[in-house]
């Protein structure tokens, strides 16, 4: 049996080379079923190099690799550091890509590509519907105006609304998962859709007085917290859960990353939401799940659209 790793030094132990690591990718990706990762070709079954890294498919007759069709393809970095980016990036509140250029040796503008890349993989997850009790809540991102200099404060920009700042709704299945993401307005013709698309009808929902959920009373039963007076607990009825999420999640940007444009705020959205679902799971269980969810491709071009 393979030793596990629990920290960085036990990780750079566990994999000493390319072959190690590439290894290490099939087995979490195929777990031992060989698949062609070419979406034009079904084959399973392939002649293994002796350098065990590359592929040559019996079907199409191309060579691949484990990172083929992954968020790594056409990475000249190591698989090594890819592994160790991973890691760091996993750490709590993440790693600015100033700092990951330092401790894996590039440039900033590629540890920046990196991590970007990984938190593609983060929302890569196939996701069921939430049920039972679930907490729905809207934050926004973009700093306070009280903190701005004179010339650069934004008028009526209190409130719900988001002339400098990104909205970002979550909903929280209580003792279960969260899904949360940046989204253009807080208006009922973006809400409902994605309320519909991601809780069972049925479900008891908690939520504050918002006008956008009263609507929703049809198909779930709701309950209300009334934060305009100053409620925030009514029986068992409060948004506490994901106002924890919305804290760590803002202490995050603000300490680490600063300033997130809203352009990438979603990918940093789901950073947290990853990080939060899998936190009770050791390093290399949250690993795991970030390489079976890596057959995405993020390219640069498509990066700064």
């Amino acid at each position: 049996m393979l030793p596990k790793f629990n920290n960085i030094l036990e990780l750079v132990q566990r994999f000493p080379d390319e072959r190690s690591c590439h290894q290490y990718l099939a087995s979490r990706r195929w777990n031992g079923y060989m698949e062609c990762p070419y979406e034009d070709c079904e084959g399973d079954i392939a002649y293994v190099f002796k350098d065990g890294i590359r592929y040559k498919c019996t079907c199409c007759n191309r060579v691949y690799t484990a990172k083929t069709g992954t968020f790594m393809e056409a990475s000249k970095l190591s698989t090594l550091k890819w592994f160790i980016a991973i890691y760091l990036v996993l750490h709590k509140k993440g790693i600015s890509s100033v700092q990951l250029a330092k401790d894996i040796g590039t440039t900033q503008k590629t540890a920046w590509f990196v991590l970007h890349r990984i938190r593609h993989a983060f929302g890569n997850e196939e996701k069921e519907k939430l049920e039972g009790v679930v907490e729905l809540d809207e934050s926004y991102v973009g700093g306070k105006n009280k903190n701005r200099h004179y010339n650069k404060k934004v008028k009526n920009s209190q409130g719900r609304a988001y002339k400098d700042k990104t909205p970002v709704f979550g909903m929280l299945q209580r003792d279960g998962r969260l899904v949360a993401m940046a989204i253009s307005c807080t208006s009922a013709r973006v809400l409902r859709p994605i309320i519909y698309s991601n809780i069972k009808q049925g479900t008891t929902l908690m939520c504050d007085e918002f006008n956008v959920y009263k609507s929703l009373e049809t198909n779930y039963t709701r309950n209300v917290v009334e934060h305009g007076k100053g409620q925030y607990v009514n029986g068992d009825c409060y948004t506490n859960g994901l106002e924890n999420f919305w804290s760590h999640m803002k202490r995050g940007i603000i300490g680490v990353y600063h300033k997130t444009s809203r352009t990438h705020l979603n990918r940093y959205v789901q950073e947290f939401v990853f990080k939060y679902n899998y936190r009770n799971l050791p390093v290399q269980e949250q690993m795991n799940v970030v390489f079976n969810n890596f057959a995405c491709r993020l390219k640069y071009k498509e990066l700064i659209k």
